[in-house]
């Protein structure tokens, strides 16, 4: 429990730190790239997962 608590903190800060230094520019750029990793790793996971059944 105290894991959770201690990310929450964590996460809770680092959008803090990140909205009030970063600019809108550098923040949209980076949502981008976070949407680009997670749909590489979807395909990368649905390829292996077709290769399994073959």
């Amino acid at each position: 429990m105290g894991y959770k608590i201690l990310g929450f903190i964590v996460w809770k800060g680092a959008k803090w730190y990140v909205g009030h230094r970063v600019s809108s520019r550098a923040k949209r750029f980076a949502a981008a790239g976070a949407v680009g990793v997670g749909v590489g790793a979807l395909l990368v996971a649905g390829a292996s997962a077709r290769q399994k059944h073959e």
